[in-house]
């Protein structure tokens, strides 16, 4: 059930899977927040690749965008990566909870 939510919400908005998946896996599953983050991330790589085809398909894809900030991306996640096992879990819910609070107000906004 809750890798369908995440993909339909991953499909429908293209993000957005994090913030269910993460969250859910703690909940209801009892998944330890560190492992949840780091597994969240294959799961929605898996996600956004089916995503992402069904959105070329249809012509809806910008190419030069997409290099653009895949290249920042990467490097990117390369440091949240290297990061996640530095930064103690309270502190990891503090700044993804802000994180989302503040995406939440700026899309209503």
């Amino acid at each position: 059930m809750i890798g369908l939510v995440t993909g339909i919400l991953n499909g429908l908005f293209g993000a957005g899977g994090g913030s269910v998946v993460v969250p859910a896996m703690e909940k209801f599953l009892g998944i330890d927040e560190k492992k949840s983050h780091s597994t969240a991330i294959a799961i929605i790589l898996m996600m956004s690749v089916v995503s992402s085809v069904t959105y070329v398909y249809k012509g809806h894809f910008d190419f030069r965008l997409w290099l653009t900030a895949s290249i920042g991306g990467i490097a990117g996640g390369f440091v949240g990566a290297k990061l996640l096992g530095k930064i103690p879990k309270r502190w990891l819910k503090i700044v993804f909870g802000g994180v989302i609070c503040i995406t939440a107000i700026k899309m209503i906004v």
